[in-house]
């Protein structure tokens, strides 16, 4: 296979253009939590979606930045069509399919929604029941999908077509003229591109499982392959789809993961790890040229495309303070819209976060923005997942976000924190993320030992606690019998504590990749060492111990913090608990992050600590 080569990526160029600014309208308290997502279009017009702890809210936004607070109910801002108000519709929001029965009969209309009032545009001639409808990215064609066969409804023509693939593909998808079904071949790990126009499939290239992204006029193709065990972004020309030798582009530099990409226009936008595991910085290339766009963007939504009457837009999310915003941005002149329609929500004056290195470990450390000679507590805060990262600031995904918010509040009340990457994390490469595999509560543990080693020896620390949600609660508890002279406390939040029941009982479990499948033979060692109740008995009675877990808990379930609170009590262990009712695996509500602060800090023992906005 050949490859040209391009000058790789490189770090830390150029200053970022300026934003245009929304004026704020909100319903939210000031200093809340808020995280928008573009969740619709209809014309001109973008529906933005807030969530967060207070709840959540309705916005419309032009590309102007002008913005209308709608509520805390949907928007019904599309018309009717046929007695309903959710159908299929393009990208745009202009066009709809209205699935309709007269009897036993099924039958598609396809309509004008553009106005107030929808036109009926065509009765589409397919036939089959219990398709999947959908529209090209470009709205010229009406896809419908049926188990491995798709029918392409031109609708300038009128025309049918039909392609039937020869097995499943991973990453399917229409390529946006829709000339294309694509999808990913695990067999031959291969992508495959399957003609509407004759049925007959072209083998792109060899890569590894991604999704291939079109340029909107289908001259280029972008996708993802494996260099040293990174995910490595690569550009192609697409007339050399199918044939022998398939030149590809490499776009970024090693060691660098990629998280997602997407062309608009004939741009191609990506969002990277270029300047280290943590630093999540959005880039374009030209065909020519790799340029940065801006730094620190959100991973928490993919990029999407906005078209308009009058133009085309890159539309990507950005966390600032506790907000999250759309920014939308012109390829041609890299101007920058961003939608502010919720009222700025900064971080905490009071607590500064850097990225560190302790132990051999990333992670952020948090820290009173003034200190004394006096010793301070440390918290290490380890993610869910595992396959997760922290973050500099506030998390991109808001159900970490409301774990940020507890973090900062313990830094500003006089504590260090440190948010660490432990092994299995994701942004390091595959072999930094298959390193848990058989060695759970071995090797990220032997992590959080030297993580704490490190930091006392640059820092004047007190006490140690461990705090952690999902996984990061079962290294809470793992930690509390692992190495109990090192830690005087621990808050576990819907953690894991008996794998091997846990997995007995739910074989379908994702976790049981982690030892290699069920437990049976061949793994029953690697279940054994991963256990938090061996070595109870002897844990000191003076540990602080808090577990936490939402009664309707439906990721992890809520036996795994009941049996562990039973047997730890057995044991003669002082537990305290807190559970909330009304939540899942996170907790989301403001009330309960409120209660959460105020069981964290009454359990330890911390003083100084404001746990209400």
């Amino acid at each position: 296979m050949i490859k040209k080569t391009l000058p790789l990526l490189i770090a830390g160029i150029v200053s970022l253009a300026a934003y245009a600014y929304a004026s704020p309208y909100t319903l939210a308290a000031q200093g809340e939590i808020n995280y928008g997502s573009l969740t619709d279009q209809i014309g001109n017009t973008l529906v933005l979606t807030y969530k967060g702890p207070a709840g959540t809210n309705y916005y419309t936004c032009t590309v102007a930045a002008v913005c209308q607070n709608r509520g805390t109910t949907t928007p019904k801002l599309f018309p009717s069509v046929l007695g309903a108000t959710t159908y299929p519709k393009s990208a745009d929001g202009t066009k709809a399919v209205r699935t309709f029965a007269i009897g036993t009969h099924l039958y598609y209309f396809l309509f004008d929604i553009s106005g107030p009032t929808p036109k009926k545009l065509a009765l589409i001639p397919y036939l089959t029941q219990g398709a999947t409808v959908s529209f090209s990215k470009d709205g010229s064609a009406v896809i419908f999908t049926n188990d491995l066969a798709y029918t392409k409804y031109d609708i300038t023509s009128k025309k049918l077509s039909t392609v039937t693939l020869a097995q499943g593909l991973a990453f399917t998808s229409i390529s946006p003229k829709a000339t294309y079904v694509t999808g990913y071949n695990y067999n031959t790990q291969h992508h495959e591109l399957w003609r509407f126009a004759n049925g007959q499939m072209v083998q792109g290239p060899e890569a590894m499982q991604s999704y291939f992204e079109f340029s909107e006029d289908e001259s280029h193709v972008a996708f993802l392959d494996d260099v040293s065990g990174f995910k490595t972004l690569f550009t192609m020309n697409a007339s050399d789809l199918g044939k022998t030798s398939q030149p590809r582009t490499q776009l970024t530099k090693p060691n660098t993961e990629t998280e997602d990409y997407l062309y608009v226009g004939s741009t191609l936008y990506f969002m990277a790890n270029v300047n280290g595991p943590l630093a999540w910085d959005l880039w374009s290339y030209d065909g020519k040229t790799i340029s940065p766009v801006d730094k620190a963007v959100s991973y928490g939504d993919f990029l999407k495309r906005v078209k308009t009457s009058t133009n085309t837009y890159l539309a990507y999310e950005k966390t600032t303070g506790r907000n999250t915003n759309i920014v939308l941005v012109t390829p041609k002149t890299n101007k920058k819209i961003e939608l502010a329609p919720v009222a700025a929500s900064p971080a905490n004056a009071k607590v500064t976060s850097a990225v560190k290195v302790y132990g051999g470990r990333t992670g952020v450390l948090m820290a009173p923005a003034k200190t004394d000679s006096q010793k301070h507590n440390l918290f290490i805060w380890m993610h869910g997942g595992p396959q997760r990262q922290v973050a500099l600031g506030y998390h991109p995904y808001l159900s970490y976000a409301v774990y940020d918010e507890l973090l900062e509040r313990l830094t500003a009340g006089g504590n260090y924190v440190y948010k660490v990457d432990y092994s299995g994390s994701t942004g390091y490469g595959s072999a930094f993320l298959k390193s848990l595999d058989m060695h759970i509560g071995d090797v990220e543990m032997t992590d959080i030992k030297n993580v704490i080693s490190a930091l006392k020896k640059d820092k004047k620390i007190d006490k140690v606690y461990l705090i952690g949600n999902s996984y990061g609660g079962y290294m809470a508890f793992r930690g509390l019998v692992g190495m109990p002279t090192l830690v005087d406390g621990i808050v576990s939040i819907a953690g894991v504590s008996d794998w091997y029941g846990l997995i007995d009982s739910i074989p379908s479990s994702p976790f049981k990749d982690l030892f290699n499948g069920v437990p049976d033979t061949t793994n029953l060692d690697a279940y054994m060492k991963a256990s938090v109740f061996t070595g109870m008995d002897k844990i000191p009675t003076n540990k602080k111990i808090l577990v936490v877990w939402g009664a309707l808990d439906s990721t992890v379930p809520v036996s795994q913090s009941e049996k562990y609170v039973e047997f730890a009590q057995a044991q003669g262990v002082k537990v305290s608990t807190l559970t909330f009712p009304d939540e899942d695996h996170i907790i989301r509500k403001r009330v309960n992050l409120d209660n959460l602060c105020k069981a964290v800090t009454t359990t330890l023992g911390i003083k100084g600590v404001q746990c209400t906005l």
